[in-house]
Order: structure tokens, then sequence, then C-alpha cells
């Protein structure tokens, strides 16, 4: 399991479902693919496991140096928490 990112922002979007924010870097490697394993400690200590649905292209007004991507449709924005500890659990290469 790698460390990945913390999580900055989780949001909804109609027909793609929940969006996290900030994603991943550019520069991550292992590349991460859509059908990748992650994992989400949250705060409150939960733990969430979901697949990578696809990547998203949000304009937050800067040049952002992550993907911010979608989750499978079954995680809920409120699943996910500001201050999640996101990880690679498993890579579909």
């Amino acid at each position: 399991m790698k460390f990945i990112e913390e999580v900055e922002d989780v949001f909804g979007i109609s027909g793609r479902g929940c969006v996290v924010v900030p994603g991943i870097p550019y520069d991550f490697e292992p590349s991460v693919r859509v059908g990748a394993k992650l994992q989400f400690n949250n705060p409150n200590g939960s733990i969430v496991t979901a697949t990578l649905q696809g990547l998203e292209m949000i304009n937050r007004g800067k040049l952002m140096n992550h993907a911010p991507f979608s989750v499978d449709p079954s995680i809920k924005k409120g699943d996910i928490e500001v201050g999640a500890k996101m990880y690679l659990v498993e890579c579909n290469e």
C-alpha cells in the first residue's frame, strides 16, 4: 500500500458520482489507472475502500498538479472525509 495524498475536498457531480480532490499527482509512481483499488483512512478512524472510476477535468482557476478522480457509485460524498489519507492498494498494470 502506497500513500498518495491527503484529501482536500470531496463533492458529487450529477451522473459521475463522488469526486476526490486534489486527486493523484501527475508524477505519482506507479501510474494509476481506472480500476485501481484505493483506500481512504478517515480522520474519524473509519476506512473506505473504493475503485477509481474516471479522471475528471476540473478548473479551479489555477494550474493543478493533480488529477481529480471519481470513485465507484457505491461511495457517497459523506463516506470520504476532508483530511482522509488516500492510499493506492492495488494498481491494474
